[in-house]
């Protein structure tokens, strides 16, 4: 019994060699266009996805700040002077609580972390889209000799 998955591990291992060593074969998947009315459509392709990135990049970057502003905000707040020279006499003094802490943002339902999620996410989003504007211009002046 303990032959069968071996064989079955066997077979299905010849199966993928030989999936890939027909593909090596074929050459790629993508067929290479080379007419000149195939090349102009995939040159206004690429420019059409290019100037759409490009278009759409500033307002990315806007909200972008303004996720970054909201999640400063909500984050905490920068004490005055007095505050922390308080807070420092009191922690001096012996034990202080975080309600003492006058970095502590005071209101639990102003969580920064909504904020953070949002930041993050928009700005991997931005830096793909500013990856693939590098992309595309290569690829654009590589179609261009």
């Amino acid at each position: 019994m303990a032959i069968r998955p071996i064989l079955l591990f066997i077979f299905v291992l010849a199966l993928s060699a030989a999936a890939n060593a027909h593909a090596e074969t074929s050459g790629s998947s993508i067929p290479e266009v080379r007419d000149g009315k195939g090349r102009q459509a995939e040159y206004e392709r690429m420019t059409e996805e290019l100037k759409q990135l490009q278009d759409g990049l500033p307002a990315k970057k806007t909200e972008l700040a303004q996720l970054r502003r909201k999640w400063v905000v909500v984050k905490g707040r920068m004490p005055t002077q007095e505050e922390l020279e308080e807070f420092e006499e009191q922690r001096a003094e012996g034990e202080v609580s975080v309600a003492d802490n006058p970095y502590v943002n005071k209101n639990p339902l102003s969580s920064p972390g909504r904020y953070r999620g949002a930041y993050y996410k928009k700005l991997d989003e931005v830096r793909g889209d500013e990856a693939r504007i590098a992309r595309l211009r290569d690829e654009i002046k590589a179609l261009n000799p």
